[in-house]
């Protein structure tokens, strides 16, 4: 975002499973995450298995989901 890199290697994900941990990430972003520059975030896949996320954070909004492993 704002033209400036990521420092990884986006995950290739289907654009609903990116929209749905994204959108969780951002309810509990000032509770959790706020000023982590990697966030591990556990939620189900879109097959209902659960996962561990390894994102990127740049701010509010402003993610990059770098891996997932199945918890």
């Amino acid at each position: 975002m704002n033209g400036i890199p990521f420092r990884f290697s986006s995950l290739d994900l289907d654009d609903a499973e990116i929209s749905k941990v994204c959108h969780e990430i951002n309810t509990v972003y000032f509770v959790k995450y706020q000023n982590k520059k990697l966030i591990m975030h556990r939620t189900m896949d879109s097959q209902k298995f659960w996962c561990i996320y390894f994102v990127e954070n740049r701010g509010y909004g402003d993610y990059n989901i770098i891996e997932k492993y199945y918890d």
